[in-house]
């Protein structure tokens, strides 16, 4: 049990849970200590009952007779007790001089006959009376001027048929009421604890929003519980030194680019003026560099939580317009373009120039990776965008790597610069959709882009 309850994944379950189990543990402990004290002091406890029973009897001690005589006046369980139970629950009254004016069974007999009158009062032992064993204590008593002596004698037959008759209903009881006790005590336990704990499941739940198109955000505190505010205030400062390196990161990454932009474009004026005498060589390493400066651009804007420009936009014209600007790219690999979707457009909440920037990478990096007269295919679904291709596809243990910055996969003497899929994957995080690559049906690689809210 001890296991499974500090394994249990709720804290409000394993609080409520320690505290039943502390009550069940204190009521045994309980218990146990009262029948222990019950068979080691059983006597004494006896003793304190009878003398006790005493004052009752002396409260209803009636001397105002017109006889003179002495009437005890019960009523109640008291009385009760000593008319049913006559034969093994007796008192005696008795005068100053031992005589004795009252009993419960009209006997006047002393249930202390071998005692002495004078050194009866507060005294206690077991006896005999009638043959059976009985225990006896007498008490001094004032009444109306007069002192009394009371004896009050309980037979050991008269504990048994208390055992008898009121333990197991007591033991019933008990249990009914300390069942009841732990259920109700668990449930108000469970309760209270998740009200408290209410504060920090809203804490986690900003938590889980955190990201990097929020960082600004921050967990609340207010209503936390002191000993948990430190581990929140710890969180929002480690969030601001997290935002303030992103920002610094993402400033690097902006401002490269455009100190890159400008002497590249000298550079590149300067090749094509004197082309004849460097070729053409140099001005792809240029075009490549300049490539990868507007693609590092392009990652900055869209990773550092640039505003999107949501509208609906129908993809079947998206995948029109990237087609008709690849064509020539396809020309030259001689690779065919496929567009393939529903009668009816499919229409999506999306930046149209980020949307078109996604698909347009997808392609770019399908015709690159596909075979002469093969066929690169847009499949536009309901809820979802997909580029397959029919060239080698992807080792599975590399389709998550891809879409990794600056990783290129083998052969690494293909063009490109690692940065094409990092970018898709950038644009659907912006837009909250989900990017995966896996098989196609040709054997080539698939790119399906899910429109679903993550």
């Amino acid at each position: 049990m001890r296991w499974r309850m500090l394994h249990t994944p709720s804290l409000a379950l394993r609080l409520s849970v320690a505290f039943a189990l502390t009550i069940v543990i204190v009521a045994a402990a309980y218990l146990s200590f009262q029948m222990v004290l019950a068979a080691r002091f059983a006597s004494f406890i006896t003793e304190q009952s009878l003398k006790g029973q005493t004052n009752d009897i002396a409260e209803a001690i009636d001397t105002r007779s017109p006889e003179g005589g002495v009437t005890v006046r019960l009523e109640g369980a008291d009385a009760y007790g000593f008319d049913a139970f006559f034969a093994n629950l007796k008192y005696r009254v008795l005068t100053e001089d031992g005589r004795v004016v009252a009993s419960s069974d009209g006997r006047l007999d002393s249930l202390l006959p071998a005692v002495p009158v004078a050194r009866q009062d507060g005294f206690y032992m077991p006896t005999l009376v009638d043959g059976m064993r009985f225990h006896v204590a007498a008490v001094r008593h004032r009444v109306d001027g007069r002192e009394f002596l009371i004896q009050v004698g309980r037979s050991d037959r008269f504990a048994e048929l208390a055992q008898e008759a009121i333990v197991p209903a007591v033991n019933e009881a008990v249990g009914i009421v300390a069942a009841v006790s732990v259920a109700v005590l668990g449930l108000l336990s469970f309760l209270g604890i998740r009200s408290v704990l209410g504060p920090i499941r809203i804490a986690s739940e900003a938590a889980r929003s955190v990201g990097q198109s929020n960082l600004s955000a921050r967990l609340p505190s207010e209503d936390i519980p002191s000993e948990i505010r430190p581990l929140i205030v710890a969180f929002n400062d480690a969030l601001s030194r997290l935002e303030i390196a992103f920002a610094s990161q993402q400033r690097f990454f902006a401002n490269a680019a455009h100190e890159l932009k400008t002497p590249i474009a000298l550079l590149r004026g300067q090749l094509e003026s004197a082309k004849g005498h460097v070729g053409d060589v140099a001005l792809r390493d240029v075009d490549a560099i300049g490539r990868i400066v507007a693609q590092l651009l392009h990652i900055a804007e869209v990773s550092g939580g640039r505003v999107l420009h949501r509208r609906p936009t129908a993809l079947d014209e998206i995948a029109r317009q990237v087609t008709g600007f690849l064509a020539w790219r396809a020309e030259r690999a001689e690779v065919a373009l496929h567009v393939a979707c529903d009668q009816a457009p499919v229409v999506v909440e999306a930046d149209q120039g980020e949307l078109f920037v996604l698909l347009k990478n997808l392609v770019e990096n399908a015709v690159d990776f596909s075979p002469e007269g093969g066929t690169v295919s847009i499949l536009i679904e309901p809820g979802s965008l997909a580029v397959e291709d029919q060239g080698p596809g992807v080792p599975e243990q590399d389709r998550e790597k891809v879409f990794e910055r600056f990783w290129r996969g083998a052969p690494s003497d293909r063009p490109g610069s690692g940065l094409g899929l990092a970018i898709c994957l950038e644009v659907a995080n912006a837009h909250g959709w989900t990017i995966r690559c896996g098989p196609s049906v040709a054997g080539g690689a698939r790119f399906e882009v899910s429109f679903a809210a993550r």
